[in-house]
C-alpha cells in the first residue's frame, strides 16, 4: 500500500516523536510511505520558525492557517492525482481542511489523526482563538470529510462524535511507544543518579514541557512533605523559573532537580532513573500523554490522575497509581505509600511493561487503524 503522510507541525516535541514513530510503523508493516509537511521527515525546527509563530498575532496566525489550509488544496489535489496513493494519513491541526477535502474529492480514503481538538471549550482557557466559530466549522467539515477519524482518547472521541453530529466513524487509538526503545537494562540509570547524589532517596520523577497546565506545583508541594523523597523533573519550560522558587520555598533545597531540555533519545536512561513516575495533571481531560507510555516501558511505577483519558492506556491498581485530580492529599497518598512499599513499586512497573508488550506499541496501533479500513464482512 502506497501512504502519503500529511502533518503541518514542525516536528517538535511529542508530536515529532509520534509522527516520526507512526511513519515507522507503517514501513515496518511494509507500507511505502511518503511525506508532506512543513519539515517533512526532517529534523525538528524549532528555532527561526517556531520564532516567527510565537512573534504573530493570533488573529494573523489563524488566517494564514486557512489560507495554508486553501493551499494545501490545490497541491495535494494535484499530488494525490498524480501519484494515486492507496491512503491519505493526515495529522489535524488549526482550521486544516484542505488536505481531507482533496482526498475526499479525489475518492482517496482519509485517516484523521485528532489529537486535540482546537475549538473545544476545553481548550480555550489555555489557547483561545479569535475565531473560534470559523475554526469549529473548519473542524466539523475536517473531521466529516475523513473516511475514519482515530482519536487519541475516549473523551476525544465523543467530541468528535458530537461535532459531526454522528457523520464521522471514530477509532480510539491511544498513543503508544517503542518498547525496545524504551527497555530497562541493569545499570541503566545509575548514571544519572550518581551525577544527582542521589544515594537512598526514592526518586519522584516526572518528563516533559515545564507549563503551568501540567500542575507542577502540586507535585512540588506534594513531595517537600515526604521527606525520603527525590524530586528529578526532565524537561525544561517556561515554568521553570516559577518551579524552581517554590521548591526552595517548599524546602526541597538538596532534594529537587531540573535537568533542562533532554533529546529523546537519552529519555530512558533518566526515567530509568526513578522509581516513581508522575504524570500531575491534563489540562483537557482529552490527551493521550505519551511521558505515561514511556514511563510504562520503562517498568516505572506509575502515578497518574483518575480520568477517563489516562484510563484509556492504564488500569488503576494493576499497572498505574490513580489519584483524585487536583487533590494534593490523594496525591500524598498515593506516593507515600509507593515511597514506603518496594514491592508495590516493582510489581506495578512489571505490569506496565506488560500491558505495553501487548497493547500500547506504534506498530500495534498501525494495525489497528489499518484493520478498521478493510471492508466489513
Amino acid at each position: 500500500m502506497h501512504i502519503l503522510y500529511h502533518h503541518r507541525t514542525l516536528g517538535d516535541g511529542a508530536e515529532g516523536i509520534h509522527i516520526r514513530e507512526m511513519i515507522e510503523a507503517f514501513r515496518q508493516l511494509g507500507h511505502t510511505v511518503t511525506v508532506l509537511g512543513a519539515v517533512g521527515e526532517g529534523a525538528p525546527r524549532v528555532t527561526r520558525m517556531s520564532q516567527m509563530r510565537a512573534r504573530l498575532p493570533q488573529a494573523v496566525f489563524e488566517m494564514g492557517a486557512l489560507a495554508y489550509s486553501a493551499a494545501d488544496y490545490a497541491s495535494i489535489r494535484r499530488t494525490l492525482l498524480t501519484q494515486r496513493p492507496d491512503l491519505v494519513y493526515k495529522r489535524h491541526a488549526l482550521l486544516d481542511l484542505g488536505v481531507g477535502l482533496a482526498a475526499k474529492h479525489a475518492g482517496i480514503p482519509l485517516v484523521l489523526e485528532v489529537n486535540t481538538a482546537y475549538a473545544s471549550p476545553a481548550l480555550q482557557s489555555f489557547e483561545p482563538l479569535r475565531f473560534r466559530r470559523l475554526a469549529a466549522r473548519a473542524e466539523r467539515a475536517a473531521f466529516c470529510a475523513a473516511t475514519l477519524v482515530a482519536a487519541v482518547s475516549s473523551p476525544l472521541a465523543q467530541y468528535v462524535k458530537n461535532v459531526a453530529d454522528g457523520a464521522a466513524r471514530v477509532l480510539v487509538v491511544p498513543n503508544g511507544t517503542d518498547p525496545e526503545k524504551f527497555r530497562l537494562h541493569p545499570g541503566l540509570g545509575d548514571h544519572v543518579r550518581r551525577s544527582l547524589g542521589v544515594r537512598q532517596s526514592v526518586v519522584i520523577g516526572w518528563a516533559g514541557v515545564l507549563r503551568e497546565w501540567h500542575r507542577l506545583d502540586l507535585l512540588v508541594d506534594v513531595v517537600s512533605r515526604i521527606p525520603d523523597a527525590y524530586l528529578l523533573l526532565v524537561g525544561d519550560g517556561p515554568e521553570r523559573p516559577r518551579i524552581e522558587r517554590l521548591a526552595h520555598q517548599f524546602g526541597l533545597a538538596g532534594r529537587f532537580h531540573v535537568t533542562g531540555r533532554i533529546p529523546h533519545q537519552q529519555m530512558p536512561e533518566y526515567i530509568a532513573a526513578m522509581d516513581v513516575a508522575v504524570a500531575a495533571d491534563d489540562r483537557t481531560g482529552y490527551a493521550s500523554p505519551m511521558k505515561i507510555l514511556e514511563y510504562m516501558a520503562m517498568e516505572r511505577a506509575v502515578v497518574a490522575p483518575r480520568l477517563p483519558n489516562i484510563e484509556d492506556v492504564v488500569d488503576g491498581g494493576h499497572d498505574a497509581a490513580l489519584f483524585e485530580r487536583a487533590s494534593a492529599d490523594s496525591l500524598q497518598q498515593v506516593l507515600n505509600h509507593l515511597v514506603n512499599d518496594r514491592d508495590a513499586r516493582l510489581r506495578l512497573g512489571r505490569n506496565a511493561r506488560q500491558t505495553v508488550e501487548t497493547k500500547r506499541t506504534w506498530i500495534g496501533n498501525a494495525r489497528s487503524i489499518l484493520a478498521s479500513l478493510e471492508p466489513r464482512r
